[in-house]
């Protein structure tokens, strides 16, 4: 498994490698068109294309608790961040985090202390 960084442009920081107990957790990319539709005086529509934006939906499970935190750090600096998957390619991506979720994960097992992260990246 390759890395993936994620961090402010310059000050990066390598996500926690995928550990997952069950079944692997996917991470789902959408390509949305970015377009505006306008009627014209004739009824007749125009559409303008603006190019494709990606939204990635990341999931991180098994974390101990100084990774949560570095990930909770990392979605309160409300700023564009630089994202690079080296999974696929080592293109990088400016990326804000738009919706942030986590939980205890095996509460069954009281002194584990592991979390789930969930967060959607979506690009700027």
């Amino acid at each position: 498994m390759a890395d993936v960084y994620l961090g402010p442009s310059g000050a990066m920081i390598k996500l926690p490698r995928l550990t997952f107990m069950g079944s692997p957790p996917s991470w789902p990319v959408s390509a949305n068109k970015e377009m505006e539709v306008a009627v014209m005086s004739d009824k007749s529509k125009r559409v303008a294309f603006f190019g494709t934006k990606r939204e990635l939906g990341i999931v991180l499970g098994f974390l101990n608790k100084a990774d949560l935190d570095r990930m909770t750090a990392l979605n309160e600096l409300n700023q564009v961040l630089d994202f690079q998957n080296n999974n696929e390619d080592d293109t990088i991506y400016e990326v804000i985090i738009s919706a942030f979720r986590y939980e205890p994960e095996r509460m069954d097992i009281r002194q584990l202390e592991r979390y789930r992260v969930e967060m959607t990246l979506r690009q700027v």
